[in-house]
């Protein structure tokens, strides 16, 4: 029987010794880690070495037409740099809509400062790198930074310059990886932003364009913002996205429009949301009366209008010309997809302003340029 507790007790030395070492090897890994993690943030943060905050102030602000994605990332990434030390100011181009009313006051979140001249300021560009969509006296504007998740646009710089431009589902995902690359924490309110304005540029992360990154993003900070349930806070954006109450055909072709250029000849697209198809139709019909004026207005050569219906299992765009000319460039871009009902070009399953009908049109466009 002591023969047996002694090489017991041998044997429990023993692993005691492999245990203990198995400790330190796992500490020293935790340091190490933590030591790369260090060292990475200080690398991210770096790029910021070139401005000090005792520049100035810093507007941060996205295109002419303020959506949840240009909106709250420009608010949340006005924030970061804050932390940081700079004196970093969020700021919107014109009216927002109600989608991003919606957001902002369910986050608690005041509306930005309105921007009407960028001249001699220092600013970040959020969700957008062009001119057509930007602010006025950007050309005499000092330009440090471009956050965005679109094609690279216009937009360039004599000087250093910050761009991170990403093909992800939305620029506040861009954020949240900004964040967490620069060690920063994204408290509640700026959470629910960035949550809410991933879901409206995702179409609840169902859009073709979606990332693994947008999922992660929406995921993390639903978490940190108290979002219990997302079906149900996706479903009221959604209504507020439909909701134009009050507004004129105008003013609702306007809410979202974006400016472009291609071939040496403008276009603009308006999107609109619809909650059926019945809904989609009548206001197709709307716009294409309005649509030779709206594209005169803001000095283009043709306009579009892009009505989507986008929830549940329903995926469909009825795409709206505004003459001849925008209808013949629908047909040379999609010629084999779409049905044309007199009045607009209609897609089942329906797709994105910014990964497809852009592309498509500018396509068109660059093989045809003006003379």
């Amino acid at each position: 029987m002591k023969k047996y507790l002694w090489l017991f007790l041998v044997l429990f030395a023993c692993a005691g010794i492999g245990l203990g070492s198995y400790s330190l090897a796992a500490e020293r890994i935790r340091g190490e880690m933590q030591a790369e993690r260090d060292l990475n943030i200080l690398l991210n943060r770096s790029e910021l070495e070139w401005f000090p905050p005792d520049q100035g102030p810093i507007y941060v602000f996205g295109h002419k037409s303020p959506d949840p994605d240009t909106v709250c990332s420009s608010i949340v990434y006005a924030d970061l740099l804050k932390q940081l030390g700079y004196d970093a100011r969020p700021a919107v181009l014109g009216r927002i809509n109600s989608e991003t009313a919606y957001i902002l006051r369910s986050a608690g979140v005041e509306v930005p400062e309105l921007l009407e001249d960028a001249s001699g300021k220092n600013v970040i560009l959020m969700d957008h790198s062009d001119y057509l969509q930007s602010a006025d006296g950007l050309r005499d504007a000092n330009i440090i930074g471009i956050i965005d998740h679109h094609g690279a646009g216009s937009v360039v710089t004599g000087g250093q310059v910050i761009y991170d431009a990403r093909p992800v589902g939305g620029t506040a995902a861009i954020v949240w990886m900004r964040a967490r690359n620069y060690g920063l924490e994204i408290d509640p309110p700026m959470a629910a932003l960035l949550a809410g304005a991933i879901l409206s540029d995702t179409g609840n992360l169902k859009s073709s364009g979606t990332t693994f990154a947008d999922r992660t993003a929406y995921q993390e900070l639903s978490k940190t913002a108290g979002i219990k349930d997302s079906e149900a806070f996706f479903q009221e954006i959604y209504k507020a996205s439909i909701s134009y109450e009050g507004m004129p055909d105008f003013e609702i072709l306007s809410s979202d429009v974006r400016d472009y250029e291609s071939g040496g000849r403008t276009f603009t697209i308006g999107c609109i949301s619809a909650y059926d198809e019945a809904r989609a139709a009548e206001l197709a019909e709307r716009m294409k009366i309005l649509l030779p004026e709206f594209a005169e207005e803001r000095g283009a050569e043709m306009s579009f209008a892009q009505i989507s219906v986008l929830r549940d299992d329903l995926s469909i765009s009825y795409i709206v010309p505004s003459d001849e000319t925008a209808e013949e460039v629908m047909r040379a871009a999609f010629p084999d997809r779409g049905e044309f009902d007199g009045i607009s070009f209609v897609f089942k399953p329906g797709f994105s302003r910014k990964t497809v009908l852009v592309s498509a049109i500018s396509d068109v466009l660059a093989a045809h340029p003006s003379e």
